[in-house]
């Protein structure tokens, strides 16, 4: 089937907390900032065996820029970041920089991040510093934000975004590629969560270890793969499910970055001079690690919370069925939905080991889902 049957135009199902649609200007930049940014960051690659980091400047604090800011930090994930060194210490070595250039007051910009079309909560949560004062020092996420009132062009390697960098990027491009998403990827990366029971029924131990999701490959690749490939959107259901429409964005949010993934492992087996696919499973523990750290900026952005200190205890006391009620129920919580698994990779594996064995067999999938779709 043709890909222009795949294109589907996601985001304008996604609501605020009182249900009420974001405006058409503010739907709009979002699709221009994902263009723009996947476009824009499309060469970069960090393999887990580099060093350095990637540092970006987004200039202006228009809505539009905002939106790009937004979107980089939705994207900028890369493997070589070290949340903990060898010796146990956390060290966040090689954190992406994003500097936003802003003309407004502290108080101001701060306050306009903080809205649900921006970032939401990330800034409550990821190392950032407003004019020179930091904040959140001590933060696991890998990306930290800094908000300046100017930034020079002369300082090498960095990626800059302007609004008539922008404009000249839409002027190259066919509008129904900007305003619409192929969705081929991310319908299939949803079926690798079809495969519960085979992963589940897997011990939380090797959870790295390839050879213990052959037979879920295998499935995934045999019988998933070869189903038909349907829309994403489901407009009834969308509309009446705000929950609905935030795990069809992950799905996309998390297939925007496959390329750059396998441009990573390319990278990586190109150094070592081993086969590609020899590199994706040698690779799974920071192509996993990568992947949690991604998400948890997702969820940030998406207006999730981790657990408070009170929430965790109580995670702490139940077990079994109320346990996963008592999770659900935070998860859906209409106000200020949390999230069990917003912590750092090391605490995740403490904490919910079971998951991490998606993030696993989901990265061992990534070629064959790039390959189908």
């Amino acid at each position: 089937m043709k890909e222009t049957q795949f294109r589907e135009r996601p985001f304008e199902f996604l609501r605020r907390r009182d249900y009420v649609p974001f405006p058409e200007e503010t739907v709009r930049n979002w699709y221009i900032a994902r263009a723009y940014v996947l476009d824009k960051l499309k060469d970069v690659s960090f393999p887990p065996n580099s060093t350095g980091h990637l540092s970006v400047v987004v200039d202006g604090d228009s809505p539009l820029m905002l939106s790009v800011l937004r979107q980089t930090a939705l994207s900028a994930h890369y493997l070589n970041f070290e949340e903990y060194d060898r010796l146990g210490r956390q060290s966040c070595r090689n954190r992406t920089i994003i500097t936003l250039v802003s003309r407004m007051e502290a108080s101001g910009i701060i306050g306009t991040l903080e809205k649900e079309e921006y970032l939401c909560n990330l800034l409550k949560y990821c190392k950032h510093s407003v004019f020179g004062t930091e904040h959140n020092g001590t933060s696991c996420i890998d990306l930290e934000i800094h908000i300046t009132g100017q930034a020079g062009r002369e300082s090498g390697g960095t990626v800059w975004m302007d609004e008539d960098d922008i404009n000249g990027f839409l002027q190259r491009q066919a509008e129904d590629s900007v305003f619409s998403i192929d969705t081929r990827k991310a319908v299939l990366t949803h079926r690798v969560y079809q495969l519960g029971g085979q992963i589940d029924n897997l011990p939380a131990e090797d959870i790295h270890c390839a050879e213990r999701y052959s037979h879920a490959l295998d499935t995934f690749r045999y019988r998933l793969l070869r189903e038909r490939i349907s829309p994403m959107v489901d407009e009834k259901h969308w509309r009446e499910d705000p929950t609905a429409v935030k795990n069809g964005l992950s799905d996309i949010f998390c297939s925007d970055c496959f390329e750059a993934r396998l441009s990573d492992v390319k990278n990586y087996a190109r150094a070592l001079s081993i086969p590609v696919e020899k590199a994706w499973e040698s690779i799974n523990e920071p192509l996993s690690c990568c992947e949690h750290h991604r998400w948890i900026v997702e969820k940030l952005i998406m207006g999730y919370r981790p657990l408070n200190a009170g929430e965790r205890i109580e995670y702490e006391r139940l077990f079994g069925k109320e346990r996963t009620y008592y999770v659900s129920r935070l998860k859906k919580d209409p106000c200020s939905p949390a999230l069990i698994d917003l912590c750092s990779y090391r605490d995740l594996r403490r904490i919910d080991p079971d998951n991490m064995k998606y993030d696993s067999i989901l990265l061992l999938a990534i070629p064959l889902i790039l390959e189908k779709a």
